[in-house]
């Protein structure tokens, strides 16, 4: 099934490694800016009063959750002063940032050769 989409890819055009290295792009911007929206949305006192925001807070919550909740559970926050700071969304993005970045290295320098 998968080689049939990308052989279809090819005819019209696209190079696998094209194809790969969007959706590593894509998929990058995608959760960094819902790590972004989870930010903001922890601002916000309660949850919000509305069917839509409720709808949007839930589905962030639902793509962020796996990323923060390991690195939540390894590293607690830094209590500082009466609060605490929450660094897990700047490991995560970070971490983000690496594996991306560590992708399209491959895909540039291993994939790409080899399809074209």
């Amino acid at each position: 099934m998968t080689g049939d989409v990308l052989t279809l890819a090819q005819l019209f055009g696209f190079s696998v490694g094209d194809v790969l290295a969007n959706i590593v792009n894509y998929a990058y911007y995608i959760l960094f800016g819902a790590i972004l929206a989870s930010i903001i949305i922890s601002f916000i006192p309660g949850y919000p009063s509305s069917g839509f925001f409720q709808a949007v807070f839930d589905a962030v919550r639902a793509i962020v959750n796996p990323i923060l909740g390991p690195i939540r559970s390894v590293i607690p926050p830094l209590r500082i002063g009466g609060f605490g700071l929450d660094l897990s969304p700047l490991i995560a993005i970070i971490g983000l940032s690496i594996a991306s970045t560590l992708l399209l290295t491959i895909i540039n320098e291993f994939i790409r050769p080899i399809t074209g």
